[in-house]
C-alpha cells in the first residue's frame, strides 16, 4: 500500500527518518500545489540515491553547472544532449565515457545537485507526499554515493535553523557582492570547525597579518567580483547554495565583501534555455520557514504508517533533531566570535556582545532545551559548551579555541 499524506500532518523529517529506519526501497514523491512543483526522491535500502524536480531537471541542471564551472564547453554539452536523445543514456555517462569531463567531476556535481534538490523540500510551507515501495530502483550506481536518511535529516535541520538569519542579508540569489579587501591579502589556512558542523574552519588572521580563509571559503571569495550574482557564485564553485550563502554571510559580517546591487536573473535563464531547450529558473528565492519545518517533529501527529515496536511518533527523534540544531548554533556562535575577534583583536567578553553587535540573534545563546550555552574567554582563546539537565557538560558538544586550536 502506498504511504501518503500532507506535510502539515506529518513532517518531512519524520518521513525521511521512517523510510531510513525501515530501510525502504522506492520513490517518495513530494508535490507543492501552490508553487506547482514536484520533487521525487529515490531510496534504496533507506538511503537516498537520486533526486529530481519538475522545475529543475537534474540532468539539465547538471550540464549547465558543469559549463559554468568551466569543466565543460557548451559545444560538448550540446553534442552530449544530441547523443542522449538518440541513445536515452544518462547525460553524465555520455560525458564521462567520452572524456568530456572526468569521473570525479561527474561524481562531485551529481552529489551537489541531488543534495540541493532534496534539501529544497525542507523549505516548503506545505505540500503532499506519497511513497511507493519497489523491489528495485534505477540510479547511477557508478557515480553517485548514496546518502543516509540521517545525514539528510541533520543537514536539513541545520539549514532550517540558519537560513532565516542568512536571508536577512542575502535576500535573493540575484544579489551581487564585491570584495572590500585586496585579494592579495587572502591566504589559505587550515582550521577546524566544531564537531559535526561541516565547517571548513579558519583563523581570522595569520601571523603575517594576512587574512586566512579555509579552502572552501577561499574558493567562494575568489569568485566575488562585483559582477557575478549569488547564483553565479554557486554555479561557479560547484558547492551547495546553503554553504555558499552561509560563507557570503560570514564575509559580510567580517567586512570582507559588500553589496554591489543586483544582477539579471533573466540573462541567466536565457543562457540555460539556449542549451537545454527550456527556460530554467536562474535562482530560487530563499523563502525559508523554520517553524513549520520543525513542526512535524515537535508536535504529536497521527502516523500514516508504523514501524514495528514503535508508536505513532518516533521515540528519540526530537532529541536527534534538537542535537542537530544545537550543533548548528555552536557553529554559528563560533563564526560570530571569529568575526568579532577579527574586528576587535580579542574574543568578546560575553555572548551578549555578539547580540548587541547584530552578529547573532538572542535565541542562539540558548540550546533547544532553553538551557544557556556556556561561554568562557581569556587572553588565549575561548570555549563554548552545552550542558545536560543536571548541569554537566555534554561530551562532543563543545568548541575549544585555546592555544591556536
Amino acid at each position: 500500500m502506498a504511504l501518503q499524506g500532507t506535510i502539515r500532518d506529518f513532517g518531512l523529517p519524520d518521513i525521511f527518518q521512517l523510510i531510513g529506519l525501515q530501510r525502504k526501497t522506492g520513490i517518495l514523491t513530494l508535490i507543492n500545489d501552490k508553487d506547482k512543483e514536484s520533487v521525487t526522491v529515490t531510496f534504496e535500502n533507506g538511503m537516498v540515491v537520486m533526486g529530481d524536480s519538475s522545475g529543475r531537471r537534474l540532468e539539465d541542471r547538471l550540464g549547465n553547472v558543469l559549463v559554468k564551472q568551466g569543466k565543460l564547453s557548451r559545444e560538448r554539452l550540446e553534442e552530449a544532449l544530441s547523443v542522449q536523445k538518440q541513445t536515452l543514456q544518462r547525460l553524465g555517462h555520455i560525458l564521462a565515457s567520452s572524456s568530456a569531463i572526468t569521473t570525479r567531476d561527474l561524481r562531485d556535481a551529481l552529489q551537489v545537485q541531488v543534495s540541493q534538490i532534496v534539501f529544497r523540500v525542507f523549505r516548503w510551507r506545505e505540500g503532499r507526499y506519497q511513497f511507493n515501495a519497489a523491489d528495485s530502483v534505477d540510479y547511477d550506481r557508478e557515480n553517485f554515493v548514496p546518502m543516509s536518511a540521517d545525514f539528510i535529516l541533520m543537514e536539513g535541520i541545520r539549514m532550517v535553523d540558519e537560513w532565516p538569519i542568512i536571508e536577512k542579508k542575502i535576500t535573493s540569489f540575484d544579489m551581487v557582492f564585491r570584495p572590500v579587501v585586496d585579494p592579495s591579502q587572502i591566504e589559505v589556512g587550515e582550521g577546524a570547525g566544531p564537531e559535526g558542523s561541516g565547517s571548513s574552519g579558519r583563523v581570522a588572521a595569520s601571523p603575517t597579518g594576512r587574512i586566512r580563509l579555509g579552502a572552501d571559503e577561499e574558493r567562494v571569495f575568489r569568485r566575488v567580483d562585483g559582477v557575478r550574482t549569488v547564483q553565479g557564485i554557486i554555479d561557479a564553485t560547484g558547492t551547495g547554495e546553503f554553504e555558499v550563502c552561509r560563507t557570503l554571510f560570514d564575509f559580510l559580517n567580517r567586512n570582507l565583501i559588500t553589496s554591489a546591487g543586483r544582477g539579471s536573473a533573466k540573462e541567466t535563464e536565457e543562457a540555460e534555455a539556449e542549451v537545454t531547450g527550456s527556460a530554467l529558473p536562474g535562482y530560487a528565492v530563499a523563502a525559508l520557514v523554520s517553524a513549520l519545518a520543525l513542526a512535524g517533529l515537535l508536535a504529536q501527529h497521527r502516523a500514516p504508517f508504523a514501524v514495528t515496536g514503535l508508536g505513532s511518533v518516533l521515540p528519540g527523534t526530537y532529541d536527534v533533531v534538537k542535537d542537530g540544531v544545537l550543533r548548528s548554533r555552536l557553529a554559528r556562535l563560533e563564526r560570530a566570535i571569529e568575526a568579532w575577534r577579527a574586528t576587535h583583536g580579542r574574543p568578546p567578553s560575553s555572548l551578549d556582545e555578539l547580540v548587541t553587535a547584530g552578529l547573532v540573534e538572542p535565541e542562539y545563546l540558548v540550546d533547544p532545551w532553553e538551557r544557556p550555552i556556556r561561554y568562557e574567554a581569556d587572553a588565549s582563546g575561548y570555549r563554548l559548551s552545552a550542558s545536560d539537565e543536571s548541569g554537566a557538560s555534554r561530551p562532543g558538544l563543545s568548541v575549544d579555541r585555546h592555544g591556536g586550536r
